[in-house]
């Protein structure tokens, strides 16, 4: 391991030791739910590593991490808000309007699960036996 690398994994370890609680507050804070922002916290310590390797230690590692955290935490936010907007464009509609029900019609999804079951585009050990 060389010099450089060994400095990075140090003043990381030192970062956790010292700024963990402040950056999990703050993260918290922006995120709105502690398991959140618990991900995105331990998500800027593993890009610190990189980022540090690669661009040195910053002065200020604990903003560098918060900012980093509170960004990613922002972005699951984001992505969730946008997933939430577009999955009723997604869905379809539960059931067709029939102007006369049909005797032999299946009311639910049991035609359509068997045929998912039998496609032969699934794996073999996959489909409906």
């Amino acid at each position: 391991m060389s010099d450089s690398r060994a400095a990075v994994e140090r003043a990381v370890a030192d970062a956790h030791r010292r700024e963990w609680a402040f950056v999990l507050a703050a993260t918290a804070r922006v995120a709105g739910d502690l398991d959140l922002a618990e991900e995105c916290v331990q998500d800027a310590y593993l890009a610190a590593l990189e980022a540090w390797a690669r661009d040195g230690v910053p002065r200020k590692a604990g903003a560098w991490l918060t900012t980093t955290a509170k960004r990613k935490a922002l972005d699951v936010l984001r992505r969730d808000q946008v997933f939430r907007a577009k999955m009723p464009l997604l869905a379809e509609p539960d059931e067709v309007e029939m102007d006369e029900p049909d005797d032999k019609a299946i009311p639910d999804d049991r035609l359509r699960l068997i045929f998912t079951c039998c496609h032969p585009a699934p794996a073999r050990e996959a489909r409906w036996r």
